[in-house]
């Protein structure tokens, strides 16, 4: 166990790194509390997930229209697709299951039915209700969806090795079995493990969700789901919407739709692109670095919660596999790449600077003695 609660470390993190604000700018300049927050957003479990669902549902929704020809699918029909496959369910529970408003979810199922895959009836026990069924289209596409998602898991385990891509799939199962997700593990064989990456999208929308509402607890208000499709990708210099649109698997005018709210809501706000001029980008806000620094306290508090609710040994081989499996597939590397370039060239410069203020101190002698024990230290 941590010799240092992560939740205390997590605030005085978030604390230190609020820019002074005005007028809706940071004013301040970053520091190493700053990087420091950066790096734990961009590396942790809940991303890890994520972009493993997101990398799943990518790869079946190109097997599913290019291979297999289902005409109108599109990413955001896979969470519900997975609902309505174990069972009708009136829309009302679909929208919460969903964490998505019932208007929003109503024009979700319409994109269902017109591409054939779900239905509506009127809900025999409450004639205002309507239920959402899969069509035998939609059954079809379920049973054609299961067959090519053992042939990314067969990749996935290639890429990590069975020890790490069990312990994925052993967390994912007790997960499905100990939190709320609408689908219960009991709808996954036990005697098939990879089955449970099935429930990875849900599990995804769960993590989301639970995210959104820890942000919401401290105060930052009006955040929707669909959000999740841009904010998580707004790295330290910002983004352009090809980029996100590429990343998400969805279109520009998507994309470009949510990054408008949250220009609205004042977390984002546009910029010139220092690599292109012609082009924009989407940055930050001080509204919008606070989110950030938020959103890391609600990481943490995340993992604590997932950590008790697995033990720590189940915990660490989710983290760990999760990790390695994300790292393999090399998933928004763009999001942080100008960021990381210059950490580490910072990095070299200041290994630079102590070698010569060592040299100056030791003198050339002992300096080059250092040099030779460090070498060998290293080899061992």
């Amino acid at each position: 166990m941590r010799s240092t609660p992560r939740n205390a470390h997590a605030s005085a993190t978030s604390s230190d790194v609020r820019l002074v604000r005005s007028n809706g700018r940071a004013t301040g300049p970053k520091n190493k509390t700053t990087e420091r927050t950066w790096e734990r957003y961009r590396d942790n479990t809940a991303r890890h997930l994520i972009g493993i669902a997101r990398d799943q549902d990518h790869r079946a929704q190109q097997y599913l229209t290019e291979d297999r020809g289902y005409e109108g699918l599109r990413p955001s029909l896979g969470p519900l697709i997975s609902l309505v496959a174990t069972e009708p369910r009136p829309l009302g529970v679909l929208a919460a299951e969903l964490s998505i408003s019932a208007q929003a979810c109503s024009q979700l199922v319409d994109v269902g039915d017109r591409a054939g895959f779900t239905s509506r009836r009127a809900d025999s026990s409450d004639r205002r209700s309507r239920v959402v069924s899969l069509t035998p289209r939609g059954r079809k596409l379920v049973r054609d969806a299961a067959h090519i998602l053992t042939v990314i898991e067969a990749d996935y385990r290639a890429r990590v090795g069975d020890t790490f891509f069990d312990s994925i799939c052993t967390a994912l199962q007790q997960l499905a079995e100990l939190i709320p997700l609408p689908v219960r593990s009991a709808k996954v064989p036990s005697s098939k493990l990879a089955s449970s990456l099935g429930l990875l999208p849900l599990l995804s929308v769960h993590v989301q969700r639970e995210l959104m509402l820890a942000t919401e607890r401290r105060g930052h208000l009006g955040l929707k789901m669909s959000h999740a499709q841009v904010l998580p990708l707004i790295g330290p210099d910002g983004a352009q919407v090809t980029t996100l649109a590429r990343i998400q698997g969805v279109s520009r005018q998507a994309i470009s739709s949510t990054a408008r709210d949250l220009e609205t809501l004042g977390f984002l706000a546009r910029a010139s692109d220092a690599r292109d001029g012609r082009a924009v980008v989407f940055k930050l806000t001080s509204k919008g670095e606070s989110l950030i620094a938020d959103s890391v306290r609600s990481l943490d508090e995340l993992d604590d919660q997932l950590e008790r609710t697995l033990g720590a040994r189940r915990w660490r081989g989710l983290q760990t596999g999760a990790r390695t499996l994300y790292a393999s597939l090399d998933l928004e590397r763009e999001v942080f790449a100008r960021t990381a370039r210059a950490n580490q060239a910072r990095g070299a410069d200041q290994l630079t600077r102590l070698a010569q203020e060592l040299r100056r101190e030791l003198g050339a002698v002992d300096a080059d003695r250092l040099a030779n024990i460090l070498a060998n230290s290293a080899s061992q």
